[in-house]
């Protein structure tokens, strides 16, 4: 064995590594999920997952771009108002081994930082190509479901989409077996201009119990804020003509769909309605 050919080639793979790590990219996938487990209907988001040295940032298509506009009309002195969609942010502080998960309802941001997971995954040595890119598979038994993961080694990221990471290379597909979610890569790109940190609402921090009393009372009471004048609704009917709403009906209507639509990622993590 030439111990100076295998020594080099050690070299080069370490400082390869290093390399990728000390630049910023923009990865891209596309989630297909269902709100409800029970309906065979899949839902469509096309995903951005900043990553730049210790940190990374996984949040819509649609908000990366409200961003751009919002930190450009900051620039002009413009005025942007753009719908909001925070739905699956997530952001890894990789130094302190943290991470915060984001919840938007009604007009608040929420933001829940914790400690960041340490996955226990099993690699197999089974391969294929996906999206060009040489993949290994990989499972994982975590929070209420088992996932398939194919990471490829051909791009040095220990990162992936939503809260995964920690195998040897960019995951690159991942599903749950019950197929639930799935995540897609679409593409890479370095990205040394966008700002990782700038969140276009100010997030309130919240605990995870805090989160809970939060969404239970909206669950309990969710047109309160409206009933109350807190948040203003013109309501009107096909015709355009105004009518005063059956909050009593609203509410139920309300409640079912929130007890149907609870499938999140982290399924242990669900919220238990009553």
């Amino acid at each position: 064995m030439n111990w100076k050919i295998l020594f080099k080639t050690a070299f080069i793979l370490i400082a390869v590594s290093n390399f990728l790590y000390g630049q910023s990219y923009r990865i891209s996938y596309q989630i297909s999920y269902k709100t409800d487990s029970l309906s065979p209907e899949m839902m469509k988001k096309d995903m951005i997952l900043l990553v730049k040295p210790n940190k990374s940032k996984f949040y819509s298509r649609e908000q990366f771009d409200n961003d751009s506009v919002v930190i450009e009309s900051k620039k002009t002195g413009a005025k942007a108002r753009l719908k909001s969609d925070y739905n699956f942010m997530v952001i890894k502080d990789k130094k302190n081994k943290k991470l915060s998960k984001f919840t938007f309802l009604l007009r608040d941001l929420y933001q829940l930082p914790v400690t960041a997971p340490d996955f226990d995954w099993k690699i197999t040595s089974e391969t294929k190509s996906i999206a060009g890119y040489t993949c290994q598979k990989a499972s994982l038994n975590y929070s209420g479901r088992n996932w398939e993961a194919w990471f490829t080694s051909d791009i040095s990221l220990q990162e992936g989409p939503s809260i995964f990471d920690g195998l040897p290379g960019l995951i690159i597909y991942m599903k749950d077996t019950k197929n639930n979610y799935e995540f897609s890569f679409t593409g890479i790109k370095k990205d040394e201009t966008s700002d990782i940190d700038f969140l276009s609402a100010k997030p309130l921090e919240i605990t995870k119990k805090q989160l809970a009393k939060v969404l239970i009372d909206h669950y309990k009471d969710p047109y309160r804020e409206m009933k109350t004048g807190n948040i203003k609704v013109l309501w009107q009917d096909e015709n355009g003509k105004p009518f005063k709403p059956d909050y009593k009906e609203l509410t139920k209507s309300e409640q079912q769909y929130i007890k149907k639509n609870n499938n999140p990622i982290e399924l242990s993590e669900a919220i238990k309605y009553q």
